[in-house]
């Protein structure tokens, strides 16, 4: 459910409804108050005055039968008895009247007082504080509107700025005063429901029950408001922050020169927003008019929408407390254009026929909103002639109710007003629109003031409250008695919705897909121009139902059809979650329940279709009645009910379900006469309780009334209402009884809707896909239908070619007796079945259902296999006969399964309804029954041995598993039994577990490392094997370490320098510096470490050069020895 903030929204917006909302609440309030201390002033004066008057009554009575009338004066046997008795009788009904006159001044005195010095006196502060900004804001806008446009961009720009920080405390003080209205609301009705009862209690006319369940429905508004004040203050800061956001002026100089305007570019898209098509705009405008004589020129403030190919303009009426509106006026009527050469800034000019109009925007961006909407919306016009907009866009449509009119006499207001219109649509055909009073159409009577009166005419005054309450608001509600629905802005929605119908852009359509909600309310018909008096309303009507449709009409406006009305109407608390509950109406047609809803400024419209619901359930508590909806996922929703009946809403709303439920359901002329026959005998029953209650002084409970035959399964048969017999046990060999917690019409429709196939599933040997089923005809007084279908019996169990196998079968059901939603009987009669030694047997079956209480019924199932043909009596029929009992034992306790499952399915409410729509209705068809011609199948030897064998082994298998299951149940048992320490056993499992598991894992990663070692000892192996080597001696440094660059170009030579010598290059020659740096370094660690080598190496060379040059000259001495 989507809750609107409506007064909030209006407040932010500033609209005339919301003005005029809050001005005709404070009148309410001084009238409040006016009666409040004239009730004070009286009551502290009747103490007094009711002792001066109890003092004159007893001197009354005195004199009224002297004493010495009783001296002899008359008969003393007749005459001074009867006078006696005429004292005694008068005194007590004296004193029984002056208790009843009798009154808690105090209480009532002190009641008033708190709620004048806390709760009124806090509103007349917020009051105060609200005028004074709304009257600094109107003053300073204006002063702000006439700035000459020569005057310096930056003073109005400041000026802009000064104006907006006066904006936001008025717009604070606005929605502050929403927030308190909606407080004292609630205040002034406990305290009405307090007096109520100071009033009356202890009096021999106190309703004590009643007014329990007032003060019980009066606390639960009050819970439910306190709830709500938290989130209402949540959106009032939401809504705040987002206006003060949009109203922001700009800061650019360029925004508040007007010298800089180019008239050529205000249509064009605003570059924040390039898409941005919008073809409605809503917003206060100043017009230029003039008044008196001589005339005097003026700007007045207007509020002007765009819509649907339509402009017009509200207008706060002279009172103050109510909306008006000028004629409306098509788009291709008028010529729209920016006025530079106005005194003041940012205006534009419409032109029409009859009259030229000049507004003026507050800013450039608003002029040139309103410039764009206007150039789309005649754009789409023409292009789309066919549309909404393209067939208003050529007329004009004066006010259709003179009531609801602009009565302010300046000259273009006086222009825009007219009474009477002619206008040509596209197919060239003329229409008139013609204004007429609400009173003549109510009453016959132009001066009947119908406002102020408890009716009018045929129509109560409207009892519910509207969104945004204004002084003509009632009169609003009643003129959708006469008016079209329309989603073009009309003073008559104004005074009810607000600027626009804010219900119809938030309403909550179930059966209207989200992205296709606005498109299915747009393509409505939007007669501006139809206001009728002439059957209205069909006659079979009630009277006191068109105050409620016309309410219904009043809220969803578009949103309803024309032809559906209220059937039924009941208020109550709606739960959203378990912790807050709405107070509303909730209007029901026969179509559909619409729900609205109104609580602390929070409105919310929600459409349910009955189709959706399956079952509504009442609980009756001590001061409220709980109403639950299901459909079919469950609960939908669940109110409390506190002053009407529950019980009689729950059977209307039942009838209404079961009606939609039917193939052929009963028309809306049909159903209202059932629905006024409910309330009739309800409240029979409630005037003989209460007679009774009086007369024995008991609380005693009427018999209970047979259920309302609503609905029936299917059209044009009769109930027989014979004896309900359900005892056939003699008749037939076995029978299944069973009994089931759903109602007896539910499990009807389980097994015999068009849409069931329980029975079909439980036949065994069926092939589904030759099923074939015909309607019910009439046959006599019962209802037949056939069924023909397939099984496959003769299959070979091993069979190289692939044959079919199927016989055709069937059975006849028919109803032979029924009391709708009590008990039904059908009989089945399956085709015979010749079998092989000649003999024909046929299975016959009775299924009987009967109500146990409301909500649990019985199925009997009955059968038996009869010999139709058989001159002496086989072995072999007799066999098969036995056969054939057990399997049709089977196939019924299938069906009871079956059917126990599917109720489990269908939840705990509403199961008929449910059944009904799940397993279809029974469909009847005309014309006359015919006897199926079908022939006996025959149960060859053939068939016989295979579906036996099939049978054995069938039977086989689940001996087997028969047998496991027993087995290991067995030993379940077995090791259950044992007597030793349960905890010792699993404690032990756990260990041997855990063991295993641990055992396992070490060996796995004992031979897992085993492998790897083998793995890398040969991949080592390998290595050493295939290893490659390569020796570098000094001689050959020079040769690998020199740079490997053509040295003597001198190109090369001037780059190196260049690329040395450059410090301020780009920054690819800085990456390439950092990186011969990175290089330059990393060189000079390897040839530390080649330094380190080369020393070894010379030192190793050196060793080995001296070790030589000994030895050799060892050599040399021995040589010389030797010589």
């Amino acid at each position: 459910i989507k809750l609107i903030s409506i007064k909030l929204k209006e407040a932010a917006l500033d609209s005339p409804t919301f003005r005029t909302g809050v001005n005709y609440f404070n009148s309410q309030i001084d009238h409040t108050e006016q009666w409040i201390e004239g009730l004070l002033k009286s009551l502290r004066k009747y103490p007094q005055q009711f002792n001066d008057f109890k003092e004159v009554n007893n001197v009354l009575f005195n004199q009224l039968i002297p004493d010495f009338l009783k001296d002899g004066l008359i008969n003393q046997d007749n005459s001074s008895s009867i006078l006696d008795t005429s004292k005694t009788n008068l005194s007590s009904l004296w004193e029984g009247n002056l208790k009843l006159l009798d009154v808690k001044e105090t209480e009532i005195v002190q009641l008033l007082t708190d709620l004048q010095r806390t709760h009124l006196k806090h509103y007349r502060e917020i009051r105060k504080n609200f005028e004074f900004f709304q009257n600094k804001f109107d003053s300073l806008l204006s002063k702000y509107s006439s700035q000459s446009k020569t005057k310096e961009p930056s003073a109005l720009r400041e000026d802009a700025f000064q104006l907006f920080e006066v904006r936001k405390s008025y717009l604070n003080a606005s929605l502050e005063i929403c927030v308190e209205i909606s407080k004292l609301h609630q205040s002034l009705d406990s305290c009405l429901v307090e007096l109520a009862e100071l009033l009356f209690k202890d009096k021999d006319s106190f309703d004590e029950k009643y007014f329990e369940k007032v003060k019980a429905w009066s606390g639960a508004v009050a819970d439910s408001v306190s709830t709500l004040l938290g989130d209402m203050i949540q959106s009032k800061n939401q809504i705040e922050d987002a206006t003060i956001s949009q109203f922001a002026p700009s800061r650019d100089l360029i925004q508040h020169n007007p010298a800089l305007i180019n008239p050529n570019t205000l249509t064009d898209p605003d570059p924040e927003n390039p898409d941005d098509k919008s073809y409605e705009k809503h917003g206060w405008l100043f017009m230029k008019t003039t008044v008196g004589k001589p005339a005097r020129q003026i700007w007045v403030r207007r509020w002007v929408f765009v819509k649907s190919g339509i402009f017009g303009l509200f207008s706060i009426a002279p009172s103050k407390n109510f909306v008006q509106e000028t004629d409306k006026i098509g788009v291709l009527l008028s010529n729209i254009r920016y006025a530079p050469d106005e005194d003041r800034r940012f205006c534009f000019e419409i032109k029409t026929i009859d009259a030229t109009i000049i507004f003026q925007a507050e800013n450039l961006k608003e002029l040139k909103s309103w410039l764009r909407v206007f150039s789309l919306e005649k754009q789409r016009a023409i292009e789309n002639s066919d549309s909404e907009a393209g067939e208003y866009a050529f007329g004009r449509y004066p006010p259709l109710l003179y009531e609801f009119a602009s009565t302010s006499l300046t000259s273009v207001d006086l222009e825009l007003t007219t009474s009477r219109a002619e206008n040509t649509r596209n197919d060239d055909s003329q229409t008139t629109v013609v204004s007429s009073y609400l009173s003549q159409l109510v009453g016959g009577n132009e001066n009947l003031d119908f406002r102020y009166s408890g009716s009018a005419g045929e129509f109560q005054e409207p009892d519910i409250n509207t969104p945004i309450t204004t002084k003509m608001s009632k009169c609003a509600i009643l003129a959708h008695a006469f008016l079209d629905s329309t989603v073009i802005p009309t003073a008559v929605t104004a005074n009810i919705w607000g600027s626009v119908n804010w219900g119809m852009y938030y309403v909550s359509d179930s059966s209207v897909q989200p992205n296709n909600k606005a498109k299915a309310i747009q393509s409505r018909e939007n007669n501006l121009g139809s206001l009728s008096k002439a059957e209205r309303y069909p006659h079979y009507y009630p009277q006191h139902l068109k105050n409620y449709d016309v309410q219904l009409k009043a809220l969803f406006d578009t949103g309803i059809p024309k032809e559906e009305l209220v059937v039924t109407h009941f208020s109550c608390l709606w739960s959203l979650n378990p912790k807050q509950e709405l107070s509303g109406r909730c209007f029901v047609t026969t179509q559909n329940c619409y729900f609205y809803l109104n609580s602390t400024g929070f409105v919310a419209l929600l459409k349910k279709p009955l189709v959706e619901l399956v079952a509504v359930d009442v609980t009756v508590e001590k001061d409220w009645d709980t109403l639950k909806v299901y459909d079919i996922e469950g609960l939908n929703m669940k109110g409390r009910i506190f002053l009407d009946d529950g019980r009689l809403i729950q059977k209307k709303i039942d009838l209404l379900i079961n009606n939609l439920a039917k193939d052929k359901p009963k028309p809306q002329s049909e159903i209202i006469p059932l629905l006024e026959s409910i309330e009739s005998e309800e409240l029979q029953k409630s005037e003989r309780k209460q007679s009774l209650r009086r007369k024995d002084g008991a609380d005693i409970t009427p018999p209970l009334n047979s259920e309302l035959q609503s609905f029936q399964p299917f059209s044009g048969v009769v109930s027989h209402n014979k004896s309900m017999k359900t005892n056939y046990y003699n008749e037939f060999d076995q029978s299944t009884v069973k009994t089931l917690d759903a109602p007896a019409k539910a499990v009807f429709h389980m097994l015999f809707g068009d849409h069931s196939s329980i029975l079909r599933e439980a036949i065994t040997f069926l092939i589904h896909d030759e099923f074939i089923t015909t309607p019910w005809y009439q046959n006599g007084s019962e209802l037949t239908r056939n069924i023909t279908f397939k099984m496959r019996l003769s299959k070979k169990l091993v069979s190289i070619r692939d044959s079919d196998g199927s016989v055709t079968s069937g059975y006849i059901q028919s109803i032979e007796d029924f009391v709708d939603g009590k008990y039904y009987r059908i009989r089945e009669q399956r085709i015979p079945v010749k079998l092989a030694s000649g003999d024909s047997i046929q299975l016959i079956k009775k299924y009987v259902i009967i109500e146990v209480d409301a909500r649990t019924s019985k199925l009997f199932i009955f059968s038996k296999v009869a010999h139709t043909q058989s001159s002496y009596k086989s072995f072999l029929a007799s066999f098969i006969k036995s056969s054939t009992k057990r399997l049709v034992k089977d196939e019924d306790k299938l069906i009871i399964d079956s059917v126990a499952n599917s109720i489990q399915r269908l939840g705990s409410h509403g199961k008929v309804i449910k059944a009904i729509r799940t397993y279809g209705n029974l469909s009847k068809a005309e014309g006359k029954y015919t006897e199926p011609n079908t022939s006996m199948f025959e149960f060859t030897f053939n068939m016989m041995l295979n579906f036996y064998l099939k049978r054995f082994f069938y039977v086989f298998a689940a001996g087997i598993l028969e047998f496991s299951k027993l087995f290991f149940s067995g030993c379940f048992r077995l090791i259950k039994a044992l007597s030793m320490n349960k905890l010792i056993l699993l404690l032990l499992g756990i260990s041997v577990f855990f063991n295993i598991f641990l055992s396992g894992r070490s060996t796995v990663s004992f031979w897992t490392a085993k492998r790897a070692e083998h793995l890398v000892k040969d991949f080592a192996h390998e290595l050493s094997i295939n290893k490659m080597e390569r020796s570098i001696y000094l001689n050959d440094l020079d040769a690998l370490s020199g740079f490997n660059f053509n040295e003597s170009s001198e190109c090369f030579d001037k780059f190196m320098s260049s690329k040395i010598r450059d410090d301020s290059g780009s920054q690819t020659d800085s990456r390439f510096r950092e990186a011969r740096h990175q290089l330059a370094v990393k060189r000079n660690e390897l040839l530390v470490e080649l330094k380190i080598l080369e020393k070894v190496e010379k030192e190793l060379v050196a060793g080995s050069w001296k070790n030589f040059l000994l030895s050799e000259l060892h050599l040399c001495k021995v040589s010389l020895d030797d010589m």
